[in-house]
């Protein structure tokens, strides 16, 4: 299975692809996106996490929980934002490892919820263990599971 040929026939110009999932493969995948003139939208809680206790507190008060904030690279400024705020996206991509500890627990971490705030015809890819989604959910027809 080729991930970035999947991943790519799900992508237009000018659609909004939401990463859940930021590190080697989520960078490869934004990469992919914004070669086609894609709007990426962020979110990856441990790095937002880290990133705000480490920058300040001032910082981490106005991030709150760690679900978003900002990340400075050499190419400038990373946002990164809340997986709900992901629900106007019109892909939504999720590569994360499959954790049941807390802070950031990957279980169920895509369930009827946040599903129930998607647009109707938003595309959810999920390159990530199965478990990372709900078990009530994974037959929803937005929803295209494969193994990474």
């Amino acid at each position: 299975m080729d991930i970035e040929v999947i991943f790519k026939a799900h992508l237009f110009e000018g659609c909004s692809v939401g990463l859940v999932g930021v590190g080697k493969l989520g960078s490869k995948l934004r990469s992919i996106a914004e070669e086609i003139g894609c709007h990426v939208i962020l979110c990856d809680p441990p790095r937002n996490f880290a990133e705000a206790d480490e920058l300040s507190q001032h910082f981490f008060e106005l991030w709150g929980n760690g679900m978003g904030g900002c990340q400075v690279s050499n190419e400038g400024m990373e946002v990164f934002v809340p997986l709900e705020a992901l629900a106007r996206a019109d892909v939504i991509s999720v590569q994360v490892p499959l954790i049941d500890a807390p802070p950031f627990p990957t279980r169920d971490l895509i369930n009827a919820d946040f599903l129930a705030h998607l647009k109707p015809e938003a595309k959810l890819l999920c390159f990530s263990s199965p478990e990372v989604i709900a078990t009530n959910v994974r037959g929803d027809r937005r929803i295209s599971m494969f193994s990474a």
